[in-house]
């Protein structure tokens, strides 16, 4: 039963992501010089700041990728690309979903750049949404397990420069 949970958190968290990436479009700034290196360290470092509001005490693991087997094109920006990331912390029993949930978003909304948007499923639990003005998108949500996951993509990057690497 609970690897069903799972199975159906990972589904939702993914097709959230690909609505995330139509609706965003990938906003890369003009004049911006986004490079593979560069969107992908500032993906992991933010997933790793937004995994910084559960207590260490609560974790028991976590586990963030490192490297994609694919990058997926930038919608409406040809020859760009973005990359695809998740961290999930494995937590102990008794987090407060909620508490965590509303740090983050508080965190971010106060920041310059930054749209937060909460919404809940129709399981009853809350999601979040924080999308820079700079194309990143992170989508923040707890699933049973219980596991926090942060689905992200980095923000555009021009794809001339990656082209047939087997790994990003």
């Amino acid at each position: 039963m609970h690897r069903i949970r799972l199975v159906a958190g990972v589904v939702a968290a993914a097709v959230t992501i690909a609505v995330v990436a139509v609706v965003s479009g990938c906003a890369s700034g003009p004049g911006t010089t986004v490079t593979l290196k560069s969107a992908k360290d500032l993906t992991l470092q933010l997933e790793s700041q937004i995994a910084g509001f559960v207590p260490d005490a609560q974790v028991t693991s976590t586990q963030q990728t490192k490297t994609s087997k694919v990058i997926f094109p930038c919608v409406g920006h040809d020859d760009q690309s973005y990359w695809p990331g998740t961290e999930t912390l494995s937590l102990k029993d008794g987090v407060d979903d909620d508490a965590i949930l509303s740090a983050i978003a508080a965190n971010w909304t106060n920041k310059s750049g930054w749209s937060v948007f909460k919404s809940t499923g129709d399981d009853g639990k809350s999601t979040l949404d924080l999308k820079s003005a700079d194309g990143y998108s992170f989508t923040v949500a707890f699933v049973d397990g219980p596991q926090l996951t942060i689905n992200s993509l980095s923000a555009c990057f021009p794809t001339s420069s990656v082209s047939g690497q087997t790994s990003y």
